[in-house]
């Protein structure tokens, strides 16, 4: 049997209930806030605010992840108590040193990946600032098999790395190297703007997935945070 309007508003009269005049063509059609179609568009729009939400997290929470191994895997090198040249030197043993400078090739490439992932003029700062440190040391990372790629990335000649002598690797990764202090200090610098990034995310939404109007210009944030070598 078809039930109608008609009917469902007489079973209302018969309850002592007023019937609406609204069919639920009405709650779907209507423009007003209680229509169906809006009660629904607020409700994707909060998946959709919350989906982004947790995108945009993920992925600053990949870019400071990167970041702090470039960091780690710099002071590795820059520590002033590293034993790592000490000990070779004693043992004849270097495959530690290549071991751990092959460590910050794969740690760079694997942050400037992350970083182009995600187009952004923050990004783009950043991974500008990684070509640049090693640009600017090219000549000693040369002479230890490290050349910069075209895309960005770094490569390694391993049979050059092994064959250079301890000046010339003490040169690119010894304490004093510019190299690593350089890179380990865009690292910590990369890791704590994506962790801003993660803490501006986060707050930026309000309890129903709408985005606020934050009064931080979080790029004057991020930007302060370099100077021009990182």
């Amino acid at each position: 049997m078809r039930i109608t309007s008609q009917m469902l508003a007489a079973n209302q009269l018969k309850a002592g209930i007023e019937p609406s005049s609204k069919t639920l063509l009405d709650y779907i059609q209507n423009d007003d806030n209680d229509s169906l179609t809006s009660l629904l568009s607020k409700k994707i729009d909060t998946s959709t605010s919350s989906l982004t939400k947790k995108l945009q997290k993920d992925a600053y929470k990949n870019i400071k992840d990167d970041a702090d191994s470039v960091t780690e895997n710099a002071a590795k090198f820059t520590d002033e108590k590293s034993t790592l040249f000490a000990d070779a030197e004693r043992t004849g043993d270097y495959s530690a040193i290549y071991a751990d400078i092959k460590s910050v090739v794969d740690s760079y490439n694997k942050l400037y990946n992350t970083l182009g992932k995600t187009s952004s003029s923050i990004n783009t700062m950043c991974s500008n600032l990684l070509k640049e440190a090693v640009k600017e040391n090219s000549e000693t990372l040369s002479a230890v098999g490290i050349a910069l790629k075209d895309d960005g990335s770094l490569s390694i000649d391993e049979n050059k790395l092994k064959a250079a002598d301890t000046d010339t690797l003490k040169k690119a990764f010894g304490t004093s190297s510019e190299f690593a202090k350089r890179l380990g200090i865009i690292g910590s610098n990369v890791s704590s703007l994506a962790k801003a990034n993660i803490n501006y995310v986060t707050n930026s939404y309000t309890s129903s997935g709408a985005a606020s109007n934050s009064s931080d210009d979080l790029y004057s944030l991020m930007t302060s945070k370099f100077n021009s070598r990182g």
